[in-house]
């Protein structure tokens, strides 16, 4: 009798774009690398522990690979050469990458176009992910609370820098610009003199790649989310810990589920956010500002991708999140499990 035939293990391809080798041709930011490290490693370990994969990785040749895996390439030039490749020999594709620049759409893209299962959002929650002016748009027609936002080539125009200033003058308030597809606190101004601003805006053309916002007071937070076909699972309700410094923003920690006082309201906002993103599969993060005062609360951005948060998630929702992600992509009849709702700090 012939012993039985033991199938070949899928394999999967995580790539965290710092980590990976995306910055391969410039500095490698400390920071970055640091919160990619954490990311991957916590997705690496979670993947690993489902024992349904053999999971594979590429990283930066100036970095170590990560202990968890046994296979992983270096990459020492051409990053994008060695992300298509590696798409030639896998089943299956998770993508970390931000939006600045358009990465994580222009990857997305190559994605697509593979002949692989590609774990993630299709083009239009992308698209919304990547640009903010695009997001607000949909945010508005969806009739979710968010920041009025006016595109960088508007704002320098005479007459809305007049309602501008007008604005200003009856609100005193602050204002904020930010890169169209920016990711995270990356980039992020902000200014006191609205001429200020213009003459920064003008400067090397920047309007045409920044928003502008007036600053909205409240405590900076998000939420984690499971999307598929206009549907959504909350994950957990975060806090985020950020420093402003003369004029830029820095994220220094995220308590997973220290918002959680906010449950029942992030539950309905996140299924008026996967309602607006029918083509979301799999693991949505939402930054949003909650208001006391006004007791609004508005969406700042979308992360169609994984975020930060997922570092702490496994902890705080007492479940394996990398399964709970699969299983949503994969099962029209997914439901969730009672989650825990234990609160995790994540310090960066």
């Amino acid at each position: 009798m012939e012993p039985p035939k033991i199938e070949p293990l899928l394999k999967l391809f995580v790539c965290e774009f710092i980590t990976s080798g995306g910055l391969c041709a410039e500095a490698l930011p400390a920071t970055l690398v640091k919160e990619g490290t954490l990311m991957r490693d916590a997705l690496l370990a979670d993947l690993i522990e489902l024992d349904s994969y053999e999971v594979v990785t590429i990283h930066d040749v100036r970095l170590a690979a990560s202990p968890l895996v046994k296979s992983s390439l270096q990459v020492d030039s051409n990053f994008e050469d060695s992300f298509r490749n590696m798409l030639t020999q896998v089943d299956l594709v998770w993508l970390i990458a931000p939006e600045s620049n358009g990465t994580l759409l222009k990857l997305s893209e190559i994605c697509y176009e593979a002949d692989v299962i590609f774990l993630g959002c299709d083009f239009d929650s992308t698209l919304l992910g990547t640009s903010k002016f695009l997001a607000y748009e949909a945010l508005q027609e969806a009739k979710i609370f968010t920041i009025p936002t006016i595109a960088g080539d508007e704002f320098i125009l005479d007459e809305t820098f007049s309602e501008a200033q007008s604005l200003q003058a009856l609100s005193n308030s602050r204002w904020v610009a930010k890169p169209e597809d920016g990711a995270g606190c990356d980039g992020i101004k902000v200014f006191d003199d609205l001429k200020k601003l213009m003459v920064w805006l003008k400067q090397d053309n920047r309007y045409l790649n920044y928003i502008v916002q007036p600053y909205q007071q409240g405590v900076a937070a998000s939420l984690s989310m499971l999307c598929r076909a206009g549907k959504s699972w909350l994950l957990s309700c975060n806090e985020q810990h950020i420093s402003f410094d003369f004029d830029t923003f820095s994220l220094n920690s995220v308590a997973v589920n220290g918002m959680q006082a906010y449950w029942q309201r992030f539950e309905a906002l996140a299924r008026k956010v996967a309602k607006m993103l029918p083509d979301a599969a799999g693991y949505i993060g939402v930054d949003v500002i909650v208001d006391v005062e006004s007791d609004k609360i508005y969406v700042v951005e979308i992360n169609p991708r994984l975020t930060t948060s997922y570092v702490g998630l496994r902890g705080a929702i007492g479940h394996n999140p990398a399964k709970l992600i699969l299983e949503s992509i994969k099962d029209a009849k997914f439901t969730m499990p009672v989650l825990q709702r234990n609160m995790v700090e994540i310090l960066l």
